[in-house]
């Protein structure tokens, strides 16, 4: 599956989050958009690691280092389906 939508909650806070898959000549990544506590359009990146978990790339808003394992696990279980 190359695109998804996955809600996680945020500081008790649901929001959802929408995952697009991207290949290049480096390899997969999944680009990933949401919105912040203020409503305001964020977007960021996960690759894949060498232990099979999705991280966030350098430069990633500090929250978002919060649910990193929450995003890694939805990218795993779409993947386990599609």
């Amino acid at each position: 599956m190359d695109r998804f939508k996955k809600e996680i909650t945020v500081n008790n806070e649901a929001r959802l989050f929408e995952f697009s898959k991207i290949k290049n000549m480096i390899g997969v990544k999944f680009f990933i958009t949401s919105k912040d506590a203020n409503q305001k359009p964020i977007s960021f990146s996960l690759r894949e690691s060498s232990e099979g978990k999705w991280k966030l790339t350098p430069g990633s808003l500090r929250w978002l280092y919060d649910i990193e394992m929450e995003l890694s696990n939805a990218i795993i279980e779409t993947r386990g389906k599609g």
